[in-house]
């Protein structure tokens, strides 16, 4: 099964660049600046990376509350260059959230983090 991961990220730089990594280990990334075309999205992915920043008057976390509260939220990881950022305690109770990656980071990292958490047992199983 090749994971599809929704990058959800208002800086277009970082989006596309994580997009074109996740393309190459086996994830199909799927690329959002906009949390309106994320949420039609998210029923059809299996993994989302969350900028906890975003423009438009959205936040990672509350997009994140709310989506839970629509139960379309999939496991997800918060990315952020605020790790200590007040805001991340309330999604840690939250099923689907996976933890946070702290901005610098290194892509590579990332990239094997996500294809690790969007498969799950199915890399065990290869193994």
């Amino acid at each position: 099964m090749t994971p599809r991961v929704l990058v959800l990220d208002n800086d277009s730089s970082l989006r596309d660049l994580l997009t074109l990594a996740l393309g190459r280990v086996d994830c199909e990334a799927v690329p959002c600046a906009h949390a309106a075309a994320a949420e039609e999205m998210l029923p059809s992915v299996d993994f989302l990376l969350l900028d906890l920043n975003l423009s438009e008057g959205n936040s990672g976390e509350q997009l994140a509350l709310r989506w839970q509260e629509m139960s379309i939220l999939p496991p997800f990881l918060l990315v952020t260059g605020a790790p200590d950022d007040a805001r991340i305690q309330c999604l840690e109770s939250i099923p689907s959230f996976r933890g946070v990656v702290s901005k610098p980071f290194s892509i590579l990292e990332l990239v094997e983090q996500v294809r690790t958490l969007a498969l799950g047992d199915e890399i065990e199983t290869e193994s």
